[in-house]
């Protein structure tokens, strides 16, 4: 049994400028107490193709918890647009946000994020050098990529239970992964499963 799930995550959908804050509000339930930290990470892919871009925009941890439901507002820098290829910045992209208790994996969510060109001449002509600020970013919140991995929440972070690393890249891109139903579906040889809508 999950000693904490998240229920909801609320994320505005409308077209706001990139270098605008991402802020979300998160909801979850505590089952059980428990007594170390769970700790957050909220990752900007800068290029489906490499993840070499990826951004940690933020990474923070919470706790000890109690039992009971818990709410807070995540607010975060949006990513360095410097650091992305200039020819990735517009188009398809997403961020994934992480939970993790005592260094294991145990919820992921990852939302696409579209970045274009507000003005029209802009749009027609794609200039040669960035004008970031004509550049907008809307976020897709009806379908969210979701994981919840099952993991031991009475072992020690030392032991020796490993959890295999995800590659971005490959969790919000792959083809085949883009070709599942909306229904929760089964993910063979992983212990998690992956679903497009938040349930408890």
């Amino acid at each position: 049994m999950a000693f904490v799930s998240i229920t909801n995550i609320v994320v505005d959908d409308k077209s706001q400028p990139f270098t605008s804050p991402i802020t979300m509000d998160i909801y979850f339930d505590v089952i059980a107490d428990i007594e170390d930290e769970i700790e957050w990470t909220l990752l900007y892919i800068g290029s489906p193709k490499d993840e070499a871009h990826d951004q940690i925009l933020d990474q923070f941890s919470m706790g000890p918890l109690t039992k009971g439901t818990k709410q807070f507002t995540l607010e975060s820098n949006p990513p360095d647009w410097k650091k992305i290829p200039q020819d990735e910045l517009l188009g398809i992209t997403a961020f994934i946000l992480t939970c993790s208790y005592r260094q294991r994996e145990f919820f992921r969510v990852g939302y696409y994020v579209y970045n274009t060109y507000t003005s029209p001449e802009n749009i027609e002509n794609d200039p040669q050098e960035v004008i970031i600020e004509d550049i907008a970013r809307q976020i897709f919140n009806n379908k969210p990529r979701i994981t919840r991995f099952e993991i031991d929440w009475n072992n020690p972070a030392n032991s020796d239970v490993q959890q295999q690393p995800i590659q971005t890249k490959a969790y919000m891109f792959q083809e085949q992964q883009e070709k599942q139903s909306a229904d929760a579906t089964e993910v063979y040889n992983a212990p998690h499963q992956i679903q497009n809508v938040f349930d408890s």
